[in-house]
């Protein structure tokens, strides 16, 4: 759609939602309710300890931090966006794999770090994914979508229906943990049945 990263969360869904169904017949239930954004994300103890809770606050400390991210984040205009929005300008940036860039932060190399929002091991480690009230970052909202052959089912629409804005990302943080873990991995359905456990889904009937 060619929007840029400065386009509001709303605009975004209402735009996205109307372009799927004139151009690709698509229907939109809407989000899930969590995101799987792009988002900044220190330890616990060292944003409690600089009272760092929004990535504004990181403005005062930035000189005397070091950002870590994956390869391409730093090539990235939700990187350019952030440091314009907020006037960041970091000690110095370093790179990581993907695999690599939590474990960098859990031993201190960095202090901040690019992050996926619904990423489980934001749990698993305890960290603070920042908040962003300038919304820097554009929405990555998951979102509920019927293709063309099942958009007017009023059965499919009845039993997805209940899932709308119903799964926290705390929530998917904790079910994607399950997956992503050396010990005691889970299956894909297994972690999907667990987060479906965990909702209280009012009860739908579709109309004959």
């Amino acid at each position: 759609m060619k929007r840029g990263t400065d386009t509001p969360r709303w605009r975004v869904l209402v735009e996205l939602e109307a372009w799927l169904a004139s151009t690709h017949g698509i229907r939109s239930l809407g989000s899930l309710g969590f995101e799987n954004a792009y988002a900044l994300a220190m330890r616990r103890e060292v944003a409690q300890k600089l009272h760092i809770t929004q990535i504004g606050d990181l403005a005062a400390h930035a000189k005397e931090l070091v950002m870590g991210g994956e390869y391409e984040w730093f090539s990235r205009g939700e990187w350019a966006s952030v440091c314009t929005s907020y006037h960041l300008q970091f000690k110095r940036t370093a790179t990581f794999d993907p695999a690599l860039l939590y474990d960098a932060l859990a031993g201190g190399e960095v202090d901040t770090i690019s992050a996926f929002s619904s990423d489980g091991r934001i749990a698993a480690n305890d960290l603070v994914a920042l908040g962003d009230p300038l919304g820097a970052l554009p929405p990555y909202d998951a979102m509920i979508l019927l293709g063309a052959r099942v958009a007017d089912d009023p059965n499919v629409q009845c039993a997805l229906a209940p899932l709308h804005e119903q799964i926290s990302v705390e929530l998917m943080r904790r079910a994607n943990l399950m997956l992503d873990r050396e010990k005691d991995k889970a299956s894909p359905a297994a972690a999907a049945a667990w987060l479906l456990s965990q909702l209280k889904l009012s009860e739908c009937v579709a109309k004959p």
